[in-house]
């Protein structure tokens, strides 16, 4: 990374930070409304992100559906609200998967069913990811404390990615592992994120016991689970990028590229956090 853009990244997370500390803890009001609508507006954003991705490689696709996806995080929050009964989100991502699956029907011409197996695969992936990962993340507001169950969320996962960074620039490059989907992720970078999300479990399970009700073992195992998701997201996003011949999801956001680069580490930890929350707070 140059060093003109390790600053703009710095300059990014310095802003960053405090934001996320205000709509999380400070903005909790009518179910953590400000920061699910900026979750919802993620969702868009790296959508269209990835429809452009697909439009790059080529890839027959239904562009609505990026707009559609967006759907899932505002389904997750009107039932997390109690606006809507519980199990609307499901409802939502099965009308909006039957709608594609019809969709393929209404063809005019024998060549357009050419492409169709392709441009249905396309369609469904823009409706799922990242919306219905995005939809664990503001299914945290319904959870007891709400604000800390965000809070620790995203502690974990930025702790782990900043250390992952950290240890691999330190390690200067002799652990890199030479996958060819991310040839810069080292050794060094996974064990050093890990250890950072193990040991941010470990601290919240000290500080807040009856949020966090588990055994210091199984905190680390915890930590350590929730932070190999981490890294996963952000390699299943780069498999997305390198597929279609980008570097960047866009340019959008300054030292980070685009929104689907900032939220790829959240998208595969939420719902295995979200899960282990609202068992502990049965």
């Amino acid at each position: 990374m140059s060093s003109g853009k390790f600053w703009l990244r710095l300059l990014t997370f310095t802003v960053g930070l405090p934001a996320f500390y205000a709509l999380i803890f400070l903005l909790p009001h009518l179910r953590h409304l400000a920061f699910n609508a900026l979750a919802v507006a993620a969702t868009l954003l790296g959508s269209l992100e990835l429809a452009r991705l697909q439009e790059h490689k080529g890839l027959p696709l239904f562009r609505p559906a990026a707009w559609l996806g967006a759907l899932l995080p505002a389904a997750a929050y009107l039932e997390a609200a109690g606006w809507l009964p519980a199990g609307f989100l499901w409802a939502t991502l099965l009308m909006l998967a039957v709608a594609a699956l019809v969709s393929t029907v209404w063809v005019r011409r024998q060549e357009q069913l050419e492409p169709m197996l392709s441009r249905l695969a396309n369609t469904l992936l823009l409706l799922v990811y990242p919306g219905l990962f995005v939809a664990f993340v503001v299914r945290l507001s319904a959870l007891p404390q709400a604000s800390l169950a965000l809070g620790f969320f995203f502690c974990l996962v930025f702790v782990n990615d900043t250390l992952a960074y950290l240890g691999g620039v330190l390690a200067r490059g002799w652990s890199r592992l030479g996958w060819p989907v991310s040839p810069n992720k080292s050794a060094i970078g996974f064990a050093c994120g890990l250890a950072g999300a193990a040991g941010t479990a470990v601290l919240c399970r000290a500080l807040f016991p009856s949020f966090l009700p588990i055994g210091y073992p199984v905190a680390v195992l915890f930590g350590v689970g929730i932070g190999a998701l981490t890294i996963l997201g952000d390699l299943v996003e780069s498999v997305l990028k390198r597929s279609s011949g980008v570097k960047d999801s866009s340019g959008i956001i300054p030292g980070r590229g685009g929104v689907l680069d900032s939220i790829d580490s959240w998208l595969l930890a939420a719902p295995a956090y979200y899960l282990v929350l609202a068992y502990l707070a049965r």
